[in-house]
């Protein structure tokens, strides 16, 4: 783990910024079969399709890379870590809603593993590294820590009924996988 920590400080803070849509691809397509999750976990689901949350899949993680280089691509570090840290939260977020559904459901909740041994490492290293080298203050990361709580209380309080957000995606899931 030293190693890969090393290699990352050898590299410039927006080339790392990269890792960010890449650790979302993977987290993504690892939720590539969630529907079937859904089902056997949630009550009261909207009507749900493979290919809609596939569609969702494709299209999320193509938003993160241009996300990303949108922010990058004026070269300014610190207007790339401010656009992009409120991204890392809401990842973040998923992250931790993973976390929860495993222990709630207490079986293995699609996107678990890439939450913990990808997402939230390289999420918890960019914003470290964002505060570190004066790309953005303290205090910005905190407030968007903070602002995950409200999100991660629903989470808590829908138990086994899909929120809001969750249905909305897959609505926009749905339109995408319509007219592609």
């Amino acid at each position: 783990m030293s190693e890969i920590l090393a290699i990352l400080q050898r590299l410039d803070f927006l080339t790392v910024l990269w890792l960010f849509p890449i650790a979302v691809a993977v987290h993504e397509l690892e939720e590539w079969n969630i529907v079937r999750w859904y089902e056997q976990n949630f009550v009261d689901l909207p009507q749900l399709t493979d290919k809609g949350a596939r569609a969702w899949i494709v299209f999320s993680s193509l938003v993160g890379f241009l996300w990303t280089g949108t922010a990058i691509l004026p070269g300014n570090l610190t207007v790339a870590a401010f656009v992009l840290l409120p991204a890392f939260g809401l990842m973040l977020q998923n992250a931790l809603q993973h976390i929860y559904y495993l222990f709630y459901f207490r079986r293995y909740a699609p996107g678990i593993v890439t939450s913990v041994l990808l997402l939230i490492p390289t999420i918890a290293y960019l914003v470290a590294r964002a505060v570190q080298q004066g790309y953005v203050p303290i205090w910005y990361a905190i407030l968007l820590v903070v602002l995950l709580i409200p999100n991660l209380v629903q989470t808590v309080r829908a138990r086994n009924t899909m929120l809001p957000s969750f249905q909305a995606i897959h609505k926009l899931g749905a339109a995408l996988a319509k007219r592609f």
